[in-house]
C-alpha cells in the first residue's frame, strides 16, 4: 500500500483522506466528514457538546456541522482518519438517481451527527484501509462502496439533539464574499492559502477545494489575476513607477511582476501604460477601464 498523503490540491474534489489535526475553533466545513478513531484520546466537540471517541466507532457529519477535534495531553500519539468528501463532484443527476437514494437519505440524517459502532462497521473500515489520495478511478469506487455499506447500517445514535439547518447556498455565498473581500483588501501583502483559509476556519486542503469549486480557478491563479488587474488600473490612473506599482499590488520582485503581467495581458507593464495613456482623459469612473482589462484577461 502506498503511503498516505494529504491532498492539498483542488484536484481532489471528490474526497480527501487526512490524519487528525487538532483545531482550536469550531469548523463549519463544506464537506461531509467521516471520522474513524484508531486509538483513544480523541474528543469530538459538536456545537455545545463533546464526545470521547473510541476505537470501533465511526462518526458522520454533514456539511456545516460546527465541530472541532481535540487530543488528550500526556497520551501516546493519537491516530485517527478523517475522510472529507462531497457530492457535487459526483454530479446532481447521479446524486438524484434512484440507485443513490439510500445513501442520500443516510447523508441527510448526518445533520444530526451520526454515530456508528460495533462489528457492523468492520467492512467499512476495510474499505477505508484501501483508500488513498490518488487520482485512480478505483478510489472513486472505494468511496461509493463505503457509502453503500454505511447506508445499510442502523446508526447507534445521533449525537446532536437537533438538526443543524443551514441554507447552504446562502452560507457559501457569504463565505465566498468574505474570501474575496479579504483578498481585495490585502493584495499588497503576502497572501497564502493558510492565511486566507484561517478567515473561514478551514483546513488548507478543504479551503483549496472550496475555492476552486466556487470560483473555477485555483487560489493562486485568482490572486495573480487580481494583482495584475489592479496593476493595470494603477498604470493608467497614476504616475507611479512600474516598480512601485508591482510592489503595491503584492509582487515580490519587478521581474516576477513583469512576467505575470505579460503572461496574462500579453504585453509588458511599460507597453500597457504607453498604449493606454489616453484613457486618463475625462475618466469620471473606472467602468471603461475595468471593461478593457477584463476583456484582455479573458481573450
Amino acid at each position: 500500500m502506498c503511503q498516505r498523503v494529504i491532498a492539498n490540491t483542488p484536484k481532489f474534489l471528490m474526497f480527501d483522506l487526512q490524519k487528525l489535526k487538532e483545531t482550536e475553533h469550531l469548523i463549519f466545513g463544506v464537506d461531509y466528514i467521516l471520522i474513524r478513531p484508531k486509538t483513544s484520546g480523541c474528543t469530538l466537540h459538536l456545537a455545545n457538546t463533546h464526545y470521547q471517541l473510541h476505537v470501533g466507532q465511526l462518526v458522520l457529519l454533514a456539511p456545516f456541522n460546527p465541530f472541532r477535534l481535540s487530543l488528550e495531553k500526556h497520551k501516546d500519539p493519537t491516530d485517527c482518519d478523517v475522510l472529507h468528501f462531497r457530492l457535487t463532484a459526483l454530479g446532481q443527476t447521479f446524486v438524484d438517481s434512484i440507485q443513490f437514494d439510500m445513501i442520500k437519505q443516510m447523508l441527510e440524517k448526518s445533520s444530526y451527527g451520526t454515530l456508528f459502532e460495533g462489528e457492523e462497521i468492520h467492512e467499512i473500515t476495510q474499505i477505508l484501509d484501501k483508500m488513498e489520495n490518488t487520482l485512480e478511478f478505483g478510489q472513486v469506487l472505494n468511496l461509493l462502496g463505503l457509502l453503500e455499506e454505511l447506508s445499510k447500517l442502523k446508526p447507534t445514535r445521533y449525537l446532536a439533539d437537533y438538526r443543524f439547518e443551514v441554507n447552504n447556498i446562502k452560507r457559501t455565498e457569504d463565505r465566498v464574499h468574505v474570501v474575496l473581500e479579504y483578498i481585495s483588501e490585502h493584495l499588497s501583502e503576502s497572501l497564502s492559502v493558510t492565511k486566507v483559509a484561517e478567515q473561514l476556519y478551514m483546513a488548507d486542503s478543504t479551503f483549496s477545494r472550496f475555492f476552486h469549486a466556487n470560483l473555477g480557478v485555483t487560489f493562486r491563479q485568482y490572486v495573480i489575476e487580481q494583482r495584475v488587474k489592479q496593476a493595470a488600473r494603477y498604470l493608467v490612473l497614476t504616475d507611479w513607477t512600474i516598480a512601485h506599482i508591482g510592489s503595491e499590488v503584492g509582487f515580490s520582485s519587478l521581474s516576477n511582476f513583469n512576467a505575470k503581467f505579460k503572461q496574462l495581458l500579453r504585453t509588458t507593464p511599460r507597453e500597457y501604460r504607453i498604449n493606454h495613456i489616453d484613457m486618463r482623459k475625462d475618466i469620471s469612473n473606472s467602468r471603461a477601464l475595468e471593461g478593457q482589462i477584463q476583456s484582455q484577461l479573458t481573450r
